[in-house]
């Protein structure tokens, strides 16, 4: 009986995900209708604009950004200014590679890891999730969010490059207790160091943003850039464990066993 219930449980898992694939592709299909040619990129040329106006020489922010409480809309730069190490290698790239390098990178990784039928089933429904087609069709920089993520299952320490955008800091512990992660961590510090004058822009810039989740604005990100945490977690490749509680063990069974 129990057999028979895990199986049908698979297959409703399986047919699920399928249902949610189907979902997001016709949805994505409706969206490019709805927005037109025109409109795909959008985040995208939001930041290789405020890249190339910054290599010029002007503000990386927008000037209603940097004169008090502002309400934040479309167009608006919100990332901090360290960004610009990977805004300015790719800023005169072919476009189709800000969206082919995350996004087929984060693909891999996630048929690395083989989730479960259950994992399927959530990964869909992340992709399905409204706000995650937007983000994708716009080419927000949250999808180098999701790569960074996914690597850090994989090797740890890219999963620090998710420090980019503080708003995500929970996902930069992936790998906390790794060597190479912290090696990042200083290797980001650095590169902030020579951004240093603009951090105060963009501290302002952060403080006086207006939305309504505040500083949590973020939030409509979590889903599209869990796809790789849950394939990680549900793999059936070996059993994956949160590093930093794995470490925490380890550094205590010599203690108990001293102890005994």
């Amino acid at each position: 009986m129990d057999h028979r219930l895990a199986a049908g449980w698979r297959a409703a898992a399986i047919a699920g995900a399928v249902i949610f694939f189907a979902l997001f592709v016709a949805q994505w299909t409706l969206l490019y209708q709805q927005i037109g040619l025109s409109n795909v990129g959008t985040d995208w040329n939001i930041y290789r604009s405020a890249t190339e106006r910054w290599l010029a020489g002007g503000n990386f922010y927008l000037e209603r950004q940097l004169h008090g409480p502002y309400q934040i809309v479309d167009g608006d730069v919100l990332y901090p200014p360290v960004v610009l190490a990977l805004l300015i290698p790719v800023v005169h790239l072919p476009g189709i590679l800000w969206w082919a390098i995350p996004l087929v990178f984060t693909a891999a990784v996630v048929v690395y890891h083989r989730p479960s039928p259950g994992g399927w089933l959530l990964i869909a429904f992340c992709l399905w999730f409204p706000i995650t087609g937007v983000k994708l069709m716009h080419g927000n920089p949250g999808m180098w969010i999701m790569a960074a993520v996914a690597g850090g299952t994989v090797a740890a320490w890219p999963a620090a490059l998710v420090l980019v955008k503080p708003t995500l800091l929970p996902f930069a512990l992936i790998g906390a207790n790794r060597r190479s992660w912290w090696i990042t961590v200083a290797i980001l510090a650095a590169l902030s160091v020579l951004f240093l004058p603009m951090w105060l822009e963009y501290v302002r810039v952060l403080l006086d943003a207006r939305s309504d989740l505040g500083l949590l604005y973020s939030l409509n990100e979590v889903l599209m850039i869990s796809i790789p945490v849950i394939a990680w977690v549900t793999s059936r490749r070996s059993r994956p464990s949160l590093s930093w509680l794995a470490a925490a063990r380890m550094r205590l069974r010599p203690r108990r066993a001293a102890a005994s």
